[in-house]
């Protein structure tokens, strides 16, 4: 029977499977991939440090399923986080594998200041009969979510979503933006806030009266949860409203 992996290793036990020294390290990348927990992306990323204790220390991505990427730890953060918990003080050697950085530029994923065209449309048919002819510069919050949720840039979880909001008339959006660093992607409701510091005047966070989420009916990750804890907090008096949509047939 194959021995577990463990997120720590001794110098003995990294002996027993050929690593004695910083460059035999990515003999272990292969078997630290599979503790990875990636149940939205799919994606295992594995770091390995040395420390100054001759240990061997693991990190891996870890996402939570049912929440947006933001949320998720980094293999680089579960690394860190492993060296302070076990009270070590230095990193002699790291072990970083470049895919993971590289990976915005593969071919098969646009980049991420490319405007993307999602195809989204209202599921609820009142609210599809609803949208304005010119919802790009519409005041209906219900329209100006959805222009948002099509131009996220969602590549990795493939839920886009977008959020609309509204104070003295004058209205803000954003969407989601997601990170090759997962836990680095920006929710719709932030890229919303900085539409609204960037516009808005000056105005305080609890001047926004209204809020519309737009997100897809079968999404893997919901944007929902941690947009009413974020609006309930900054923003107590906004009303906040969520619809779904779906994908629509290429033209």
């Amino acid at each position: 029977m194959t021995q577990q992996l463990k997120f720590i290793l001794t110098r003995e036990e990294a002996a027993s499977k050929g690593v004695s020294r910083p460059s035999d390290l990515v003999k272990l990348e292969e078997e630290a991939m599979i503790l990875a927990r990636a149940p939205i992306s799919g994606v295992q990323d594995a770091v390995l440090g040395l420390a100054s204790s001759d240990r061997i220390f693991l990190g891996v991505n870890v996402e939570f399923e049912g929440l947006p990427l933001h949320h998720s730890i980094s293999a680089e953060q579960f690394l860190v986080a492993n060296l302070a918990l076990n009270f070590e003080q230095e990193l002699h050697a790291c072990l970083i594998p470049s895919r993971f950085y590289l990976e915005s530029f593969e071919e098969d994923v646009p980049l991420l200041l490319v405007p993307q065209n999602n195809r989204l449309a209202h599921s609820d048919p009142f609210s599809a009969a609803e949208i304005c002819s010119n919802p790009e510069h519409c005041s209906h919050l219900k329209c100006r979510a959805l222009t948002a949720a099509n131009k996220s840039y969602a590549q990795y979880s493939k839920c886009p979503s977008g959020v609309a909001l509204i104070c003295e008339g004058e209205v803000y959006g954003g969407w989601c933006i997601e990170s090759a660093a997962y836990n680095l992607s920006l929710g719709p409701v932030q890229a919303a806030l900085v539409d609204f510091i960037v516009r808005g005047e000056g105005k305080g966070f609890e001047m926004i009266t209204g809020a519309v989420l737009v997100e897809m009916n079968d999404a893997k990750v919901s944007q929902e949860a941690t947009a009413r804890i974020l609006l309930k907090t900054i923003a107590p008096g906004c009303n906040f409203s969520v619809f779904r949509c779906h994908k629509t047939a290429e033209n």
